[in-house]
């Protein structure tokens, strides 16, 4: 069992992605899981052996569980089968809250977001989540499970975050398990990481803050009447969380 799943298309997606805020849910106290659909064996550096190895570094760095599949690389699909298999992950670790990439990116194609088996992932872990529920749905391995929340990582440059975590304190952790991800250190001429903490840096933006990633949601937001007292705003408008508020 796990409170957080994350569904990754690759092994760096998650690491990449989001990997300030697993940090920052570990280090306060949530359990993660990681669940990698491929080893990334069509990609242009590292092998599928070595990119396991730095996935599984990489988690036991961060402290959470990691589950490998078996899709292959370019080759993930919306399928029936696929939605089963996700579902059944779903059922093992019976998460709280699920993320996943984003399931529609209409961006350019050298934009590492809009990978087909990034928007693939999103669509079928919502589609998986659907299943995971199903009682009757016999094909599905597991005890049927109704995860609370679906958000999504990976916020397309169409589309402004509506969840912003503020992850300024984490950094420099998040840049050490990012480079558990050695092969991949090559990318964009070896300036990766620096494409990755500008990304952080202009969601913080939006917040005041140095560093944050940003989150999409798509479902309905209970209004918290606490939570918004809870924080008040300084000159620009930009709200700012009180002492004790998460």
């Amino acid at each position: 069992m796990a409170d957080i799943l994350v569904f990754g298309a690759h092994p760096d997606d998650a690491e990449f992605g989001m990997g300030a805020s697993l940090v920052k849910f570990v280090r306060r106290g949530a359990s993660v899981a990681v669940c990698v659909l491929t080893r990334g064996e069509a990609g242009t550096f590292g092998t599928a052996e070595q990119r396991e190895g730095e996935m599984r570094a990489a988690a036991e760095k961060l402290g959470g569980e990691i589950e490998i599949l078996s899709f292959q690389d370019c080759r993930i699909f919306d399928t029936y089968e696929a939605r089963v298999r996700l579902a059944e992950v779903v059922r093992k670790f019976r998460p709280k809250i699920v993320f996943a990439p984003y399931h529609t990116n209409p961006s350019y194609h050298k934009d590492g977001g809009a990978h087909p088996d990034h928007t693939a992932t999103g669509t079928i872990v919502r589609s998986a989540l659907r299943y995971a529920r199903f009682s009757g749905l016999k094909d599905v391995k597991g005890e049927p499970w109704n995860a609370g929340h679906l958000i999504y990582y990976m916020v397309p440059r169409s589309r402004t975050p509506n969840l912003v975590n503020d992850v300024s304190e984490y950094m420099a952790e998040w840049e050490a398990i990012a480079r558990c991800h050695e092969s991949q250190m090559s990318l964009r001429d070896g300036k990766v990481l620096d494409a990755l903490r500008r990304f952080r840096e202009t969601a913080g933006v939006l917040l005041g803050v140095a560093y944050a990633e940003g989150f999409f949601i798509e479902e309905p937001v209970v209004f918290d009447l606490e939570h918004f007292l809870s924080t008040s705003s300084q000159p620009g408008g930009v709200p700012v969380a009180t002492k004790g508020a998460v």
